[in-house]
């Protein structure tokens, strides 16, 4: 007999499948209507980017592969017959293969159509919102700008070099919990919720408001918006400590997202976005999941979130509001899927 909790998984990875394919075709769209964007465009960046995912998805399965052997080879030697103890044959019989598969083939063609979208139609007409986010990052600050708290509280080169770190080299590989979402088996409410809020969070809040809301950033006053006498000092400041302590990663991107902006180039990561930060979203996803999975976890993925959000203003890249907009959104989206897949039961 089918259990009931079965049945709901089954109508659950059905909702995730249309959910999946339905913003994997939604974003092909927004990218493929561009008049400066071609299928070629995305399939250049999808051969790359998923050749890498794909990689690291097998490598999870075999990673569970290896466990669940492991596991059996305990058993066998303590001689105890335990039926919570994983078979490979009865854990690879419960795998999803059609969940795998959806999850992949969005992940990859909405991602690459992200990056195409962006690079060819966010900012395109120009950068029209940047002074308003200014003057909001104002209003909440006291009529300071929210880098120059940030630098008179970590003002040495040295803590802004920490910072660079954070924010790039080791920020957190947010793919990895997309990948483990889709080849895991346990919490499934929890995995739908986490992987159809990072899709629909790419095509709502990293393609629809970043093209409604355009807006540079402050690296990109004087080159992008602005006369550049905005957050000259700002860049002065980074340039000096990048000079004692670096090289900084930020320095490098944010040198190389204009060379292509300039060149009308298209390739992963590229295109100039500021408001919401994509950033803060996929660092506020790790956020909440964690609370779902134990309090201690939550609060220091919080704690990372938060370290992010202040990179994000020391290094130039958002405005204050960047941020607090993206959580927001992100908030309403968590919520919308996690009651839509089950993680908050309705009442």
């Amino acid at each position: 007999m089918t259990s009931a909790t079965s049945v709901q998984d089954r109508i659950y990875s059905r909702r995730f499948q249309t959910l999946a394919l339905s913003v994997a075709c939604i974003a092909a769209a927004l990218a493929l209507i561009q008049p400066n964007a071609g299928p070629s465009d995305v399939f250049g960046i999808a051969q790359g980017y998923g050749l890498g995912v794909t990689v690291l998805v097998i490598m999870w399965l075999l990673l569970q592969l290896i466990w669940v052997l492991l596991c059996g080879m305990a058993t066998a030697k303590s001689n105890v017959t335990s039926a919570t103890t994983p078979h490979y044959r009865v854990h690879f019989a419960n795998t999803r293969w059609g969940d795998i598969a959806v999850a992949l083939f969005s992940l990859i063609l909405t991602i690459s159509c992200f990056s195409v979208f962006k690079a060819v139609a966010v900012g395109n007409g120009g950068y029209g919102f940047d002074e308003m986010f200014i003057a909001w990052d104002r209003a909440i600050f006291g009529g300071n700008d929210p880098w120059t708290l940030t630098h008179a509280l970590l003002g040495s080169a040295f803590a802004t070099k920490v910072i660079d770190f954070l924010y790039h080299p080791a920020f957190l590989p947010m793919v990895l919990g997309y990948i483990a979402c889709v080849s895991m088996q346990g919490k499934p409410a929890l995995r739908y919720t986490y992987m159809a809020s990072y899709l629909v969070g790419f095509l709502i809040i990293g393609m629809l408001m970043a093209n409604a809301l355009h807006s540079a950033g402050p690296a990109y006053d004087g080159t992008l918006f602005g006369d550049g006498t905005t957050y000259a000092p700002l860049r002065e400041q980074l340039a000096a400590h990048n000079s004692e302590a670096g090289p900084f990663a930020a320095v490098f991107a944010q040198q190389y997202l204009l060379n292509l902006h300039q060149t009308d180039g298209i390739g992963f990561g590229g295109g100039i976005s500021a408001m919401p930060s994509m950033h803060i979203v996929l660092a506020a996803l790790w956020m909440l999941a964690g609370w779902h999975i134990n309090r201690v976890l939550g609060m220091v993925l919080t704690v990372y979130t938060a370290t992010i959000w202040l990179g994000s203003v020391h290094l130039g890249w958002h405005y204050f509001v960047d941020g607090l907009i993206a959580l927001l959104v992100l908030g309403v989206i968590w919520y919308a899927t996690g009651r839509y897949f089950g993680l908050y039961q309705k009442v």
